[in-house]
């Protein structure tokens, strides 16, 4: 068993929640005092024991986007030295915020999830998340340091410059995105390449897939796969780490999990910049405390699928909402629609009748192709655009 902590990561139960009781005393008291939204919810609220914790107000994305840009820090933005930004609700932006010892806490989080992979000093790590995930990417430069392991912090822009990178760097794991990775073992194949010729022992994905995929995964890329599961507003990655009986455990002794209604709630105990209190991640999960071959005691999570109508097509994240918006810009402005998302692509249902046609020269198709246009600048997602008549056939 590879751990990087020892101490934090097999805490016994008892140790654990003395350790997290003083970690929300400390938290409750540091909000009261430093965070206006907070400061009326908490004026009466005392914690004495981790019981307590119901008692407490619960923290929501739209919260954060009221407080906007920086209502929600419990810290002068002079000691803020990194910012971030992430999508929030409608689409809205939200910003992240770290201190010098959020960033070095961080770097300790994420070397956790690494060690539990199998990384050593003497590995190679490509790290290639695409432009959109740079806080991401950032977070597993700093984990990958920590251990001293040799880091290429690159995005191939396309398949032939991975090629050359896996050739030239010879990287041992590869952070990515389960489309980047999709996309190189689709292309092997239809090369014909052999991916016994690279040196990549394990892939890292961004993101939690399914076993189908996860297969599908290491046979075309001859690797380990593992699989990573963050909430950017908390940490991500860092939140969570993946141990080698393949349990996503939650790092507990920095986050305080609870299931509320389906809902997975979370606490940031240690978080100087933005510490959340019982924030409401819009994702549904399960969490189990069975005993982990690994020896980890942070509890088992399992994540479902989002709440809050928030689709992810080839690793791009929008909200239904903003695909309204584009909709309003175009002919379809007011139709009823509906959204379905597959990996690599968005398929639009607009429920339209052939009179809204007739005063204009242009065909379905046209419009059409003009949508899926519109789409693509504005969200930056590929789709399929299709026109229906109420009952749902095709035009």
């Amino acid at each position: 068993m590879s751990v990087f902590d020892r101490r934090n990561e097999t805490m016994s139960a008892p140790v654990l929640e003395q350790v997290q009781l003083e970690r929300l005393q400390a938290l409750v008291a540091r909000l009261r005092r430093n965070v206006r939204r907070y400061r009326e919810r908490l004026a009466e609220v005392r914690v004495e024991s981790l019981a307590d914790l119901q008692r407490l107000p619960l923290t929501t994305p739209e919260d954060m986007v009221e407080s906007f840009p920086y209502g929600m820090f419990a810290f002068p933005l002079r000691e803020i030295i990194r910012l971030y930004s992430t999508l929030g609700p409608n689409g809205k932006p939200l910003i992240i915020g770290h201190t010098r010892n959020d960033l070095a806490q961080w770097g300790r989080l994420v070397a956790r999830q690494l060690v539990a992979a199998g990384v050593t000093a003497n590995d190679v790590i490509q790290v290639s998340l695409g432009r959109a995930s740079d806080a991401c990417a950032a977070g597993y430069v700093l984990g990958a340091e920590l251990l001293e392991a040799s880091v290429i912090a690159e995005d191939p822009i396309h398949m032939d410059y991975q090629f050359e990178v896996l050739k030239n760097y010879r990287p041992t794991f590869l952070i990515t995105t389960p489309a980047h990775a999709l996309e190189l073992a689709r292309t092997m194949q239809k090369r014909q390449m052999d991916p016994q010729t690279l040196q990549l022992r394990a892939v890292i994905l961004s993101r939690s897939v399914s076993a189908e995929l996860r297969e599908q995964l290491s046979i075309g890329l001859f690797a380990a796969i593992h699989c990573n599961f963050g909430v950017p507003e908390l940490l991500d990655p860092g939140l969570t780490l993946e141990c080698e009986a393949g349990h996503m455990h939650i790092q507990e002794d920095q986050f305080l999990p609870e299931i509320c209604d389906g809902e997975l709630v979370l606490t940031a105990l240690g978080r100087e910049a933005l510490p959340l209190l019982r924030y409401r991640t819009r994702v549904s999960a399960k969490l189990t405390r069975e005993k982990c071959p690994c020896g980890r005691t942070g509890a088992i999570l399992e994540p479902g699928s989002r709440l809050d109508r928030r689709y992810q097509v080839n690793e791009t994240e929008f909200y239904e909402c903003q695909v309204a918006e584009v909709l309003q810009q175009t002919r379809a402005a007011g139709c009823f629609f509906r959204l379905e998302a597959t990996e690599r692509r968005l398929i639009v249902m607009i429920s339209m009748s052939e009179e809204l046609f007739a005063a204009t020269l242009s065909s379905p198709a046209e419009t059409e192709r003009k949508i899926e246009s519109e789409i693509l600048a504005r969200l930056g997602v590929e789709s399929e655009v299709q026109f229906m008549q109420p009952q749902g056939s095709r035009l």
